[in-house]
């Protein structure tokens, strides 16, 4: 990932990073998905957001309030 972005938001399904990505876009989040496709289906697989670092906070805040992110 470029410099100046961090990770806030794991999934094991790139949908659920979808959510999340859209969850913070209605918050004017600017956000980016990586994934990991599975080599059999890739279209599952895994997928990792990221936010700008001066972002994270209020990103990380709003995923816990949508019961998005619960660690």
């Amino acid at each position: 990932m470029k410099e100046g972005w961090i990770k806030v938001y794991a999934a094991d399904q790139e949908f659920k990073a979808k959510l999340a990505e859209d969850v913070l876009k209605q918050n004017d989040i600017v956000s980016h998905i990586m994934t990991k496709p599975d080599s059999a289906i890739p279209s599952l697989g895994a997928a990792t957001l990221y936010v700008k670092n001066e972002d994270a906070e209020q990103a990380v805040k709003i995923l816990r309030e949508e019961d998005i992110l619960t660690e």
